[in-house]
């Protein structure tokens, strides 16, 4: 991570630079169909180590409408159906 100062020209004042690293999720974050839900998780990293793509949380969300009120809001222990890959509508397409 780095943060750049810059002057009223543009030129680099300051910098600073923080090394990180993500944390992983479990290899075996989804088993059989389900997901036990762990602190941290969000129904985005759900969907990208699901299927490769945080935004289709959306198939998720839709699987357990029942137990979700807010996507935005899940809570550990909570088990969720993780439904298998389904294609994603093709974006591509004239209207």
């Amino acid at each position: 991570l780095r943060l750049d100062q810059l002057t009223t020209s543009g030129t680099v004042a300051a910098r600073v630079e923080v090394p990180f690293q993500r944390d992983r999720m479990p290899e075996a974050l989804v088993q059989n169909g389900r997901v036990v839900v762990q602190p941290g998780y969000s129904l985005w990293r759900i969907a990208r180590a699901a299927y490769g793509h945080g935004v289709r949380y959306t198939v998720i969300y839709q699987a357990n409408r029942e137990q979700i009120r807010d996507p935005r809001l899940i809570y550990p222990g909570q088990v969720f159906t993780v439904p298998d890959d389904v294609p994603q509508a093709d974006s591509s397409r004239s209207r």
